[in-house]
């Protein structure tokens, strides 16, 4: 869960600069953290293996929706920015169209790296996963609603979020393709070859047992009926 961290710090340091985050002053009492309150649940009556793989799964889902929505900020700064300095709407859509592109085989396939995840465990039914999933979203929703963003469209900040689309990409997608794309395949395989030795281990010791039954049974079978001579 580290790496999927250190990709979540990278993007905000990358991109934190293109709005300004203006929370409801409101007061109210803390609220439960209704999504990790349902891991917590899911993950109590698991093995370790199991809450490996639930816990890798559940990381690259949440990083792939943190993705999204970076890149939902950044459009709608790179549009607002074009609409304040029409001489650097060109270049900034033009660059983001680039990022997007580059990101674009990244996320799906992380899309479907989860999907298999999903369908390759053992341990909960899909649409139990797929229920959970859903409360991650509606959360994120929820919070989001909280939250005013304000773009920021200063000369400066916009030459800026420019800059970094260009810094930024190729450290972003190789983190976003190490995280999101080989973490969930070193995983399946390690779990494929984990029941490939405990299937190995199960033959064996079937055959084993077999064998000594087959021996008893044939001890049995010469000793002599009435037990005497």
């Amino acid at each position: 869960m580290k790496k999927l961290a250190f990709v979540f710090s990278f993007l905000l340091i990358a991109f934190g600069s293109v709005a300004v985050w203006a929370e409801d002053k409101t007061e109210e009492a803390p609220k439960k953290n209704e999504v990790l309150e349902a891991a917590d649940a899911f993950m109590k009556d698991l093995d370790e293996r199991s809450r490996r793989h639930f816990s890798i799964m559940y990381g690259n889902y949440n990083l792939i929706k943190v993705v999204e929505s970076v890149r939902e900020n950044v459009e709608m700064a790179v549009d607002a920015c074009g609409e304040v300095n029409s001489d650097m709407k060109e270049p900034l859509e033009t660059r983001f169209d680039e990022w997007k592109a580059a990101i674009k085989p990244i996320m799906e396939e992380a899309d479907a790296n989860v999907g298999n995840m999903i369908l390759a465990q053992e341990y909960a039914e899909p649409r139990e996963i797929k229920k959970f999933f859903k409360l991650v979203d509606k959360a994120r929703k929820d919070k989001d609603k909280e939250i005013e963003k304000v773009p920021v469209t200063s000369p400066e900040a916009c030459q800026t979020l420019l800059e970094n689309m260009d810094k930024t990409q190729p450290e972003m997608t190789r983190l976003l393709k190490t995280t999101l794309v080989s973490l969930p395949m070193v995983m399946q395989q390690q779990d494929q070859v984990q029941k490939e030795e405990e299937a190995r281990v199960a033959a064996e010791k079937e055959a084993a047992e077999k064998e000594e039954a087959e021996k008893a049974e044939a001890g049995e079978a010469e000793k002599p009926e009435g037990g005497g001579e």
